[in-house]
């Protein structure tokens, strides 16, 4: 009778054990992708795809990802790809964009042997004379993409204008924000064709003149973002220069502005404005 009953109890146990187990298992609905490409224009890229569950978790053991290319009309050869380890939940595939024009790209991530995760992305790539056409603006979208899609976690960008008001050039040298791991000098330039980016080991701001931080040029490049950064948020972020001066600046959230913002601030020489940063989601 003893026997018996612990054959019992150990039955239940493993229903219990199974009925965890089956309570633990993801399912498609339940998990996020997102994606995103370190170049916009035909040839080499690599897509970096996120996964998370719908509270915003990173999935250590994510499963497989496979990822469709094609071109939202007939006639291409699709571009296939594949990878099976992650790093933190995040994939860095290499690609290639074979063609200019309207892409969709499908992420399929197969959980199990039944259960897969489907999303679809759209990307607008540019060839190589569309890119020698491309404006200011243009190069700033390109840049958010390319700095969206760094392993180690989420980044953002920051704009401004700098008025030097004395006759001696203020040299900044540093940068730094409670919302994000690091914050870095960065130019976008494009030779033959080919954008890159580039970091600054300082911002020299010339005597009596002024410079400009937009989308496509220079820029400070906020890595591996501790928060997001949603639309009208605001955040500190402090310059320092050559000399230890500390610059103390509020930047709103904002898309591109379609106007100068009246938000002068005036700190020993320098006259700063027009200062705003691009929403991202934190890693």
């Amino acid at each position: 009778m003893t026997n018996l009953l612990r054959l019992c109890a150990l039955a239940m146990l493993l229903l219990l054990s199974a009925a965890c187990r089956q309570e633990q298992k993801l399912s498609a609905s339940g998990i996020a992708l997102e994606i995103a490409a370190s170049e916009l224009t035909v040839g080499d890229t690599v897509l970096t795809v996120r996964v998370r569950d719908k509270q915003g978790n990173p999935l250590t053991e994510p499963g497989t990802l496979s990822l469709r290319g094609d071109m939202d009309h007939a006639g291409m050869i699709p571009v296939l790809a594949e990878a099976d380890s992650a790093v933190d939940g995040v994939f860095n595939v290499p690609f290639e964009w074979t063609m200019g024009g309207s892409w969709i790209v499908e992420a399929s991530l197969a959980l199990s042997a039944d259960e897969v995760a489907r999303q679809e992305f759209h990307f607008d790539i540019a060839s190589a004379s569309d890119e020698q056409n491309m404006t200011h603006a243009d190069h700033g979208a390109m840049d958010d993409m390319a700095m969206a899609g760094g392993a180690s976690g989420a980044n953002s960008a920051a704009y401004m204008r700098i008025t030097n008001r004395s006759s001696e050039d203020i040299v900044l040298v540093s940068a730094a924000s409670e919302v994000a791991g690091a914050v870095e000098f960065h130019e976008t330039r494009v030779v033959d064709g080919a954008a890159s980016m580039t970091r600054l080991d300082a911002l020299v701001v010339p005597g009596n003149g002024k410079i400009e931080l937009v989308p496509g040029g220079r820029h400070l490049m906020l890595m591996n973002l501790k928060q997001d950064l949603q639309r009208d948020d605001n955040f500190v972020l402090d310059l320092t220069d050559g000399l230890g001066q500390l610059y103390r600046l509020e930047f709103l959230v904002s898309e591109p502005p379609a106007s100068d913002l009246d938000d002068n601030v005036e700190v020993g020489g320098l006259v700063i404005s027009n200062r705003w940063a691009r929403p991202a989601s934190a890693g």
